[in-house]
């Protein structure tokens, strides 16, 4: 699974989250999930689906900021790996990011870090919390919100479940967020849980994407992902100092290297002859017209 020996790397699950952008809905997801009395008053049960990720006040929420920062994210993981790499040189990663029922990403961070590097998950935790980022498109100063989570993990025990989570992660983001949520809604009305969506793709649609941008007449994509612009995962690339970090070693550049030889070798050689089209026999062809004119036995005329 990679590349160079596990016993040589101490590896983390690094969790990081958003800043609260005002305060929304708790709804547990299964009856088995522990309930907390939500903001509203409620302790909701997993029927409320319709108010999870709802902001309690949909008129103070910042639906401005939160797209805002779901399009500095890029900026900011970037800030942060480089903060980590000042502290530990040899530190690779493996970025999944998810949704949360909000509408904001957040990021789990596989992280390799070679043993003769001396490094500890509470040192960890604070080179990711503290780092902070300023944004390419207006200068705002954006950071990760206070839900920091390390945990460290052998590859060959509970790393097994790590990265079996965030398979499920990858799983989770691939759905529509959307349709989840309004599961079993049907024939409701409104959902509440719609009306907070269609706020956020607003929000996004309104904002600059970079410096240049014009919103009326931007096509960028983040415009359409809540200001979002990274891709939902990504991981250490291998440049002429780094071996990078890939489970599958299929980087970008050797998919499409395999892709151009695998079209290469669909194409016939050029010196091959070109097969000449069959000559048809004008009598033979008149005969056939004439057999296939008379009616069949048996028919009705």
């Amino acid at each position: 699974m990679f590349e160079a020996r596990a016993e040589d790397f101490r590896f983390y699950l690094l969790t990081l989250t958003a800043p609260s952008f005002g305060r929304v809905h708790r709804v547990p997801r299964s009856a088995a999930s522990k309930r907390r009395r939500c903001g509203c008053g409620v302790t909701h049960d997993p029927r409320d689906v319709d108010l999870r990720g709802v902001p309690l006040v949909p008129d103070e929420y910042d639906y401005l900021g939160q797209v805002a920062w779901n399009r500095d994210a890029g900026t900011l993981w970037d800030r942060t790996r480089r903060r980590i790499r000042d502290r530990w040189d040899s530190a690779e990663f493996f970025v999944v990011r998810e949704w949360q029922d909000r509408g904001v990403l957040h990021l789990h961070v596989l992280v390799r870090i070679s043993r003769l590097d001396f490094s500890s998950g509470p040192d960890l935790e604070v080179a990711a919390r503290t780092a902070t980022a300023a944004s390419a498109v207006d200068g705002t100063v954006v950071g990760w919100g206070d839900q920091v989570d390390v945990k460290r993990f052998r590859v060959g025990g509970d790393g097994a479940r790590t990265i079996w989570y965030l398979s499920k992660c990858l799983n989770y983001v691939m759905k529509d967020a959307a349709r989840e949520a309004l599961a079993g809604q049907r024939g409701r009305g409104d959902s509440r849980v719609w009306r907070h969506l269609i706020a956020l793709e607003a929000a996004a649609r309104s904002i600059r994407c970079s410096p240049e941008c014009i919103p009326a007449s931007c096509r960028s994509r983040s415009h359409d992902r809540y200001g979002a612009r990274a891709h939902v995962v990504s991981a250490t690339r291998r440049t002429k100092h780094r071996t990078g970090w890939s489970f599958s070693g299929l980087t970008r550049s050797v998919q499409r290297q395999q892709r151009r030889e695998w079209a290469a070798n669909l194409r016939p050689p050029a010196s091959a002859p070109q097969p000449r089209p069959a000559r048809h026999d004008d009598a033979l062809l008149a005969d056939l017209e004439r057999h296939t004119a008379r009616p069949r036995a048996g028919a009705v005329p």
